[in-house]
Formats: C-alpha cells, sequence, structure tokens
C-alpha cells in the first residue's frame, strides 16, 4: 500500500472523489499565458477524467506557446464552451480568478451551483474554489496531481506520466530551484518508471531555442543594470522584439540568467506585451528573507516567495535605462 504524503488533505481528496462521481462534463481552466505547469497539470487532469468516461474541456484566455507544439495532444484547449451542461469546474495553477480570466469576467461561474475544484501550490492562491486543494510547499501542481492520481487510485499512462513530469521539471527549472527536494525528485523518479518521456521534455523546454528568442536575450542581458539597493533589472520593448524577431512568449527564461548574478536582492525582467498593451514583469530571488510574492502583489500579481510575476498597463518606450525603486514602495521610471 503507498503511503501518502503528510500534506496531502486526506478528506479532501474524499470529498473530490464524492464529486467526480456526479460529473458528466468537466471544465479545466488553465492560467493566462500558459506556462508548462498549467499545461501538464492541465491535459494530465483532462486524461484522468476522461479514463472516467467523463466529458473534459480544455481552457485558456491566451494560445499555448510555439514549444509545446511538440507534445502529444496538446492542441484542445478552446476559449469558449457551452455553460450549460457543465457539472464541474476546476482550476490548475491559477492563483486568482484574474489569472484565469473567465471567472473574473463571469462571477457566475463561482456562485456555488457548480462545484469549483481549485489545484495549486502559489502561497498567494485566493482559495476561491469550492473544494481547495491548495499546498504552497509543493514544487508545482503536477505534483499535487501526481499525488492525488496515486491517492483516487488512477492508473498513470505514460502520456499522463509525461505532462505531469512537465510541470515538475518546469517549475524547478529542472531542479535547480530552491524548491527542488526529495519529494519533488522521488516524484520525477516514479513518473519515469511510469513511462514519461523525459527526453521529450527536455526537448519541449530546453532544445527548441529560435535565433530570435536568442537574440531577445542577449538584448536584455546587455541592458541589465543593477539598482543602488541591489536588484538586477532590464527590460525588452515591443521595438526589441520586432527587430530581434523574437516573440512575447520567448522573453521570460531570461529572467534566471539575470538571477544569477552573485549577491543581487532580486532581479527583474520587464517585457511589452504589445498585443495586450501591458508590461509583464517577472522577479526571481535566490535569497530567503526576501518574498517576490508579497512584492508582486502590490502590482496585482503573484506567485511564490522566489519566483513572482505582474502584468500592468502601459508600455516602456524606448529608453535604454529601466530604473527600478524597491525603497519604501513599488515605483517605475521608464
Amino acid at each position: 500500500m503507498r503511503i501518502h504524503p503528510s500534506w496531502l488533505d486526506l478528506a479532501s481528496v474524499k470529498k473530490l472523489e464524492q464529486l467526480l462521481e456526479e460529473v458528466e462534463h468537466a471544465v479545466i481552466f488553465s492560467h493566462r499565458n500558459p506556462d508548462g505547469d498549467t499545461i501538464g497539470g492541465n491535459i494530465a487532469l483532462r486524461l484522468a477524467l476522461e479514463a472516467q468516461g467523463k466529458c473534459v474541456t480544455s481552457v485558456c484566455a491566451d494560445p499555448l506557446p510555439h514549444i509545446y507544439d511538440i507534445m502529444p495532444g496538446c492542441h484542445v484547449f478552446q476559449q469558449d464552451w457551452d455553460r450549460s451542461d457543465v457539472d464541474m469546474y476546476m482550476n490548475v495553477d491559477g492563483s486568482s480568478t484574474t489569472q484565469l480570466v473567465f471567472p473574473e469576467k463571469e462571477p457566475s461561474l463561482l456562485d456555488g451551483r457548480v462545484p469549483f475544484v481549485s489545484i495549486d501550490h502559489h502561497i498567494s492562491n485566493a482559495l476561491f474554489g469550492t473544494l481547495n486543494v491548495v499546498v504552497p510547499d509543493a514544487c508545482s501542481t503536477t505534483f499535487i496531481l501526481y499525488h492525488l492520481f496515486c491517492a483516487l487510485r488512477w492508473n498513470i499512462t505514460p502520456l499522463m506520466a509525461t505532462y505531469l513530469l512537465l510541470g515538475i521539471y518546469y517549475d524547478t527549472g529542472s531542479f535547480m530551484h530552491a524548491n527542488t527536494s526529495f519529494e519533488s525528485l522521488q516524484a520525477a523518479s516514479e513518473l519515469q518508471s511510469l513511462g514519461a518521456d523525459r527526453a521529450l521534455v527536455m526537448k519541449v523546454l530546453y532544445q527548441q531555442r529560435t535565433q530570435g528568442q536568442l537574440k531577445i536575450w542577449g538584448r536584455a542581458l546587455e541592458r541589465m543594470e543593477r539598482t543602488p539597493d541591489g536588484v538586477i533589472v532590464s527590460g525588452v520593448t515591443a521595438k526589441d522584439l520586432r527587430e530581434c524577431g523574437a516573440q512575447t512568449d520567448e522573453v521570460g527564461g531570461v529572467v534566471d540568467y539575470l538571477n544569477s548574478v552573485g549577491g543581487a536582492k532580486f532581479s527583474v525582467l520587464l517585457s511589452e506585451d504589445p498585443v495586450k498593451g501591458i508590461v509583464k514583469g517577472s522577479t526571481r530571488t535566490r535569497r530567503d528573507d526576501v518574498d517576490l510574492s508579497e512584492f508582486c502583489k502590490k502590482l496585482g500579481g503573484g506567485g511564490h516567495k522566489k519566483a513572482s510575476g505582474f502584468g500592468i498597463s502601459g508600455s516602456l518606450g524606448n529608453q535604454d535605462i529601466f530604473h527600478f525603486d524597491t525603497e519604501s514602495d513599488v515605483s517605475f521610471e521608464f
């Protein structure tokens, strides 16, 4: 008999099992600007529910980044669905209704008439579900799902295992981030024993760089500045994207390189999204005394203590220097 981890609330598992007995059509939300964890979690859960005979609709407000195109069965996400026959809504990896977009626009989705199950690992999670399975110490939402599947005694196919492994790899930075633990490594090992295609996961996340992506990363690194209080900051504009031939979803990964600067308090990457008319902010830190989730909350974002993000309306203009002031409050000068 498999021993379940101490953080897994077996009462919540039982409640979820009871709710699912009555479900015929479930809608699973992924958060906007989807990443490997929310994509992997959505599709793994979709496959698991379909194996139980459920009809499932995967929903995301934004299209998937092109790097995921080679993942089998990833082209299932929709931006609309028939509300009339849904008997369960589910969230994977979204910490707020704003991130999920649709419940923010349609508050009736959360009025309790249809159960809303929220599964997440962000410390900033707003606990908006009728059933919340939120584990802030978990390395990824797919890590939680893996243990849920085991607790529910669901068969995990090689494709499900691959998607679950995708989320763990993405959110741990291939086990380089501080959220890597014995338990996350053990889960990854067990998923590989279940047939997870580790080579495919690595190819998706790290072996599909485009020339435009490397150019835009180079521009962000060249523009990097260090503030007087030890913050590493850089940014790229819509003009940079055009000149480098890069897409907005190709910018984000460079923030981890900014975060590798020794002695930095934390790092911030600002990037324009000309389609949405916003500036995205990605933040990272290696220090235990910095809580970036609280910092990003001030800008309408959230995430984890050491890795968070936000989005604000506006643009960066064409300045070469981005001043970032962390004294007393949050302010920007572009």
